[in-house]
């Protein structure tokens, strides 16, 4: 029986055993799958501050390039873009393009066209068309270098989604901002930096690199480059997030959480990364640590199986033993794991530090030095060796001071005191390099504090070349000021020399004049010089019109002449003539020569000809006309009474009372007419000469209206016609002369009859309305006829004038109306005619119910 149980416990203590060492081994793989985790989770963090600092970075970089040069000092031109695209698009650079934008308002549109001979255009379908009309566009001047990435020149780039309010908030703020855009029918897109250019419609676009900035932002090393997935998105107002970067972007979009995110604000832009660990298939392989502890575990159990053994064949004799040594042997197996867990915690520590340190320093394109609490330098990267041009080995235990002349120790002061100085705030300073020359730098200095460690992080960077261009810039300040002024001198002994007005003007503001202008415009120099042209015109439109004939002209070199209408300063019209040449038409910028010359009195002289010329000419018309029809009036009557007269002499030895009778009614009605003519023609006269006379007496205005009505029924029957009256009240007593009124009211009348056709009627109507609050009699005469000519309802009541419409056998000399609107005024009325929309013609005249003034 004893020699059955001794195998089975030696295998039941073989299985433990095996049990227990892949328990142990599992919980190592767990351990190290977590180590592996915490160390791509902080590299994924210090990727994600890397790839900050970058485009922060990218984003100051752009802000210097930027800044106007000494070489386009009128704005920035396609000359200054291939300069900055030569300084921006270096291998080390983090842009591979940049461009010019414009801001063009809708009116600057045709200006800018013709400047960039080309329209502005949109992209449609991938296909560029004109853009459509706009009140503002950001269209493309340059873009370097010229490859397939680029935008074609005159694109709106306002017309991108969400380009045009970034481009607003870039100029309102004058900050830079990032722009986003998506490449059509691709997943690709594209991050841009725009930064506007001070004090002009203009902007510079950088195109990043992003593929650049990912690369220098990953941790050097295969296993983090192969194994850290890096997504950059960018949050536009309310939209689904957009994708800007994707370190794997073969593979899928990732479902889980990301190991370690950030969100961020860059250039008014929110920004969201996120890193993803990818998990390598698989057993990971175990540190030392883990295999001393699997070892050690090994070796216990191997003990412990031995042990086993041995009391498997000493039995129960050693049992007590076995329990002692198994209890220590656990004991001891806590202590260790303790002491392992401990000096892990504290490796994985100091590893961080050193690690994060490390990148930043290895990362940063500034030269980067670390110094301890008295000023003796511990570290410093790449770019602050090569930028004391001494190998970074042998700098460590440097004191700061032997470098930087500002942070030397003269008084022998603790170093954290000169530090305070300078904390928090870029200074400059002049580093002594290797070979003892100074090299001037500008540095930033801070303090940073740890737990467990305290020390100063001092930055440098080179500003030599910024030095010089200042240096350079003051240099050619000063001479340009120099002749600026010589040329000045020059062109105001010029000016004050000649008789004729002159000026020298600049983008249409006033820069220098001579006595001659200021006396021609009547203007004192203090409101002339440094102020606009446009107080000299009439009207804005007046003033662009001048600007967009004229300057166009004088930027191709020509001689401008041209006559104007201008206002002196005390808003006297005058007529100028116009004398203007660009100083450099290749240079807008330099203005223009302007000479005036005042040609009013010609002008004046010109138009008293042109104007009496035409008055001579309309009255010789209108009184040629009017003799014609005049004559051809008299001649009718004046036949007709010689002829019935001739035939009733003829007839009168033959009898026939009736047709005698009927000859001498036809010689009545042919005098009558005549002697209307001539009463038209009398009263014409009179009131030519003021001598018409009226009686104003209070009357029944109705009843001489009905009177006149029933005087015409019999003209109006005979052309079938009706006549209708509408009057109210009745009576309708006014103040007025019957006599004339009676005329007014037969001579509508019987014109109303005469261009009626058969079947119509006439409507009289009358009544009394108020005219500003004040009573007066309205009078109007309705017909059904072919109306008045738009252009003739004023024309009609003049002297001499008749409308087209009575040129087609209805008669008349042009008087009757002329003579009606003399009564109506005389009435302290008025007269107007106008055109139903039945299409019949209304005549209408009023005149007060008293008189508002004596007559």
């Amino acid at each position: 029986m004893k020699v059955l149980r001794r195998p089975g416990l030696i295998v039941m203590a073989g299985l433990l055993a095996v049990a227990l060492l892949l328990s142990e081994y599992w919980l190592l793989q767990a351990g190290v799958a977590q180590r592996d985790a915490e160390r791509y989770s902080m590299w994924g963090t210090y990727s994600l501050n890397s790839l900050t600092i970058r485009l922060n970075a990218a984003l100051d970089y752009a802000t210097v390039l930027a800044e106007p040069s000494n070489g386009d000092p009128q704005g920035f031109s396609t000359v200054a873009l291939a300069r900055i695209s030569a300084s921006a698009t270096h291998p080390n650079s983090p842009f591979n393009g940049v461009a010019l934008l414009a801001q063009v308002p809708a009116p600057q549109r045709s200006a800018f066209e013709a400047a960039i001979n080309g329209p502005i255009q949109v992209l449609r379908n991938r296909h560029l068309i004109p853009s459509p009309s706009k009140p503002e566009y950001f269209p493309v001047i340059s873009y370097l270098p010229d490859d397939a990435s680029g935008f074609p020149r005159g694109q709106d780039l306002g017309a991108l989604a969400g380009w045009e309010q970034s481009l607003n908030h870039a100029q309102h703020t004058g900050m830079p901002v990032l722009v986003a855009h998506r490449i059509s029918d691709t997943n690709a897109s594209r991050l841009y930096i725009v930064v506007p250019i001070a004090q002009k419609p203009r902007f510079l676009l950088f195109n990043l690199d992003l593929e650049r900035l990912l690369f220098m932002s990953l941790p050097d090393g295969s296993p983090f480059q192969s194994r850290l997935r890096l997504l950059v998105w960018a949050k536009i107002n309310n939209q689904q997030p957009l994708l800007l970067l994707d370190s794997r972007p073969e593979q899928g979009r990732p479902a889980d959480a990301p190991t370690a995110s950030l969100t961020t604000t860059i250039g008014d832009m929110s920004l969201q990364f996120g890193t993803y660990h990818l998990t390598t298939p698989g057993i990971l392989p175990l540190d030392d640590n883990d295999v001393g502890i699997l070892s050690l575990t090994a070796i216990a159990l191997l003990l412990l199986f031995a042990l086993l053994f041995t009391l498997a064949r000493r039995n129960t004799q050693f049992r007590t033993q076995l329990a002692a040594q198994k209890l220590q042997l656990a004991q001891n197996n806590q202590l260790l794991r303790q002491q392992i867990a401990e000096r892990i915690a504290s490796e994985h520590a100091r590893t961080q530090s050193e690690m994060r340190q490390n990148a930043i320093l290895q990362a940063s394109a500034d030269a980067i030095m670390l110094a301890d609490h008295d000023g003796t330098i511990t570290h410093v990267n790449p770019a602050a060796a090569r930028l004391i041009g001494q190998p970074a080995e042998s700098l460590p235990g440097l004191s700061i001071g032997a470098l930087f002349p500002e942070l030397y120790d003269n008084s022998k002061q603790d170093f954290s005191v000169i530090a305070a100085n300078f904390e928090g705030m870029p200074f400059e300073s002049q580093l002594i390099r290797n070979d003892t020359s100074k090299l001037p730098t500008e540095l930033s200095l801070s303090q940073v504090t740890l737990p467990d460690d305290q020390f100063y992080l001092i930055v440098c960077r080179d500003i030599s070349l910024r030095k010089e261009q200042e240096a350079a810039l003051i240099r050619l300040k000063n001479s340009l000021a120099e002749q600026v002024e010589m040329q000045s001198r020059q062109l105001a002994a010029l000016l004050d020399a000649s008789p004729l007005a002159m000026a020298y003007i600049v983008g249409r503001n006033i820069k220098q004049v001579n006595h001659a202008f200021l006396e021609l415009f009547d203007c004192d120099e203090v409101r002339a010089i440094n102020f606009t042209t446009r107080q000299f015109y009439q009207s804005d439109e007046q003033y662009e019109r001048t600007g967009r004939l004229l300057y166009h002209l004088l930027n191709e070199g020509k001689v401008v002449t041209t006559e104007l209408r201008l206002q002196t300063g005390r808003g006297k019209l005058i007529w100028v003539r116009l004398h203007g040449k660009a100083l450099n038409p290749a240079v807008p910028g330099l203005g223009t020569i302007w000479v005036y010359q005042d040609f009013s009195a010609e002008r004046a002289a010109e138009e008293a000809l042109r104007t009496a010329k035409e008055l001579a000419e309309e009255s010789s018309r209108s009184k040629t006309e009017f003799l014609a029809n005049m004559s051809h009036e008299l001649r009718t009557p004046m036949h007709a009474i010689l002829g019935f007269a001739e035939m009733g002499q003829s007839k009168t030895e033959q009898g026939g009372q009736e047709k005698i009778q009927q000859y001498f009614k036809r010689i009545l009605s042919s005098g009558n007419r005549l002697l209307s003519l001539l009463n038209d023609l009398l009263d014409l006269a009179k009131m030519e000469v003021g001598r018409m006379e009226y009686k104003l007496v209070d009357d029944d205005l109705a009843r001489h209206l009905h009177e006149v009505c029933d005087e015409l029924t019999g003209m109006a029957e005979s052309s079938d016609i009706r006549i209708e009256t509408d009057i109210e009240p009745q009576p309708l007593i006014a103040c007025f002369d019957s006599v004339r009124i009676g005329q007014v009211m037969r001579n509508l009348l019987t014109n109303a009859i005469k261009f009626s056709p058969p079947a119509s009627r006439i409507l009289v109507d009358a009544r009394i309305v108020q005219n500003a609050g004040y009573p007066v009699v309205q009078v109007r005469v309705i017909d059904q006829g072919p109306g008045i000519p738009a252009n003739e309802l004023e024309s009609i009541f003049d002297k001499f004038i008749q409308s087209s419409s009575t040129k087609t056998g209805a008669g008349g000399t042009g008087l009757g109306l002329a003579i009606c609107r003399e009564i109506v005024h005389a009435h302290q009325g008025e007269i107007r005619a106008d055109n139903t929309p039945e299409g019949g013609a209304q005549l209408c005249f009023t005149f007060p119910l008293r008189p508002r003034h004596p007559l």
